[in-house]
Parts: C-alpha cells; structure tokens; sequence
C-alpha cells in the first residue's frame, strides 16, 4: 500500500516536503522502519521501483527534501545549507513517529551526504542503521563556483546551461555512455525548480564536508557502489566502512544512478544485511 504526502517542516516560511509511505504487507518485518532520501536531481519517481522492491521487508518512507520534486520550497537564500537539511531530517523522523534507533536511514549520492551530516552533526533522533549508494566525505567543486552563487538567478541560468553542454561535450569522448546522466540532468533540471536546484548546489554541497570524521559512524552500514561509476570512484565510498559488521555490494552498472535496473538485487542485498545482523 502506497500513501503521498505533504509533511510541513517550517513554518515561517512554509516549507512542505513530500513523503511516499510504503507500508509492508509482510507481517514478519513490520517492524522495520527505513527513510530514503534520493540525491541530487532524483524524486520519488525515480526510487519508487526500489522504495517498492523494499517494501518487501519493511515499511518504506521515501522522503524529497526540500528544493527537490515537488517538494514546496519558497526561493530564500540560506534555507539549503547543510544545518537547514539537518534540521528538515529531524522533523522528517519526528512526523513519522519514530523513535530512537527504531529505523534505518537509507541515503543515494547526495542523499547520503544528508544522512551523514545529520548523523555527525545533528543532535535529533539517530538511526539504528545507515545504507548508502555511492557517497562522498566532501565534493570536489571548482573554486571559482561559490562566485556563481552571487550572480542574479538568470545568469546563473546561462552558466548552467555552457556546464551541461560542456560535459555532454567532454563525456562523449571520454564515457560516452554517461551522455544519457547528462541529458537526463538536463530534463530534471527543466521539469523541477532549477532555482532551488542551484541553491542546493551553492548552500550544501559546497559546504558539506566529513573529512576526518567518519569514524564518528559507529553503526553498521550497507554501502552500495556501481563497479563502473564514472561520477563516484567505488573506492572513495568504501572509506566509510568503519563498523566490523559493515558490508560493501558491487553491482554491475555503468550509469551514475545505479539503482536503476538493480532494485530488486539491491532489496534482497539490503535483506541479507539485516538477517545477518539478526534486525
């Protein structure tokens, strides 16, 4: 069974991010409780085919942050830095009722970045368990960039227009495969609001960093990495691997969004992992 929602986590201004619940008809893993936050770009559309593969063993909460989707955001600087989505997680888990290390936070890309700084830095409710497809302890991002962020909105419009030509251009000769994540981000870009998209880009991801404090994650962690990806090297993920009962799954994609086309491997992986765990 699947509900759509609007969960208020502001209120001056309001802000309204949407959660999809998928509740699990399997009565043996009812009580497992897991929030997917998609990275950079995504929404629910494109982590509904895994949200339901997942559902298969436990109860799913997909949850589009703010600037993301549909999600209702007004276009104020300062509400998409790293503390504003800490804070935004935090009522997340409180609406959904949850208590503490009673659910698992399951992060993609910069959906991990989310669950991590919220992990280290926030003080709100702590999962009992962390998985994660493809993550970074911080970007790497050209120095000129936070100057964009300065520039009024329709420039920065132009700017990223030249970027998304210039790596369509770049890949085709180095990945050409990756052409199609190019295009793809080129559409979400079109269909959403790039305004809040950009922001995201100039107030998080310019900012977040982890870098030396990784192990301040205690917790096991299921960690997720594409044997090919071109965006995230497999071997910078794997520096998260603290905890001994941690595990690391390779699956066989070339593309940046890994989970498309392994939904299914990926929630029988994500079950062995907590079978063995005893969760």
């Amino acid at each position: 069974m699947t509900e759509i929602e609007f969960i208020q986590t502001k209120d001056d201004p309001i802000i309204e991010v949407r959660v999809a619940r998928f509740y699990t008809q399997n009565e043996k893993y009812k009580s497992r409780h897991v929030i997917i936050i998609p990275g950079w770009l995504s929404t629910i559309d494109e982590f509904n085919k895994l949200a339901i593969n997942l559902s298969n063993y436990g109860n799913i909460y997909l949850y589009e942050p703010r600037g993301f989707g549909k999600s209702k955001t007004p276009h104020k600087k300062g509400f998409f830095t790293p503390d504003a989505y800490n804070e935004e997680l935090r009522n997340i888990i409180q609406a959904l009722k949850l208590n503490e290390k009673e659910f698992i936070l399951f992060g993609s890309c910069s959906g991990a970045s989310q669950v991590f700084n919220y992990y280290i830095n926030e003080d709100g409710l702590k999962p009992d368990l962390i998985a994660a497809i493809s993550p970074q302890d911080k970007y790497k991002t050209p120095f000129w960039l936070p100057a964009l962020g300065l520039l009024p909105s329709f420039i920065m419009a132009f700017f990223q227009k030249m970027i998304i030509f210039f790596m369509n251009l770049m890949l085709k000769f180095k990945k050409p495969e990756e052409t199609q994540n190019v295009r793809w981000a080129a559409k979400q870009l079109k269909e959403n609001d790039a305004w809040c998209l950009r922001r995201y880009v100039f107030e998080f991801v310019i900012n977040y960093s982890v870098q030396g404090r990784l192990n301040e994650i205690e917790i096991p962690m299921l960690m997720f990495v594409g044997e090919e990806d071109y965006f995230v090297d497999p071997e910078t993920s794997k520096k998260f691997l603290n905890n001994k009962n941690s595990k690391i799954v390779e699956l066989k994609a070339d593309l940046h969004r890994i989970q498309m086309g392994n939904e299914e491997i990926m929630a029988e992986k994500f079950n062995e992992f907590l079978q063995e765990l005893g969760r």
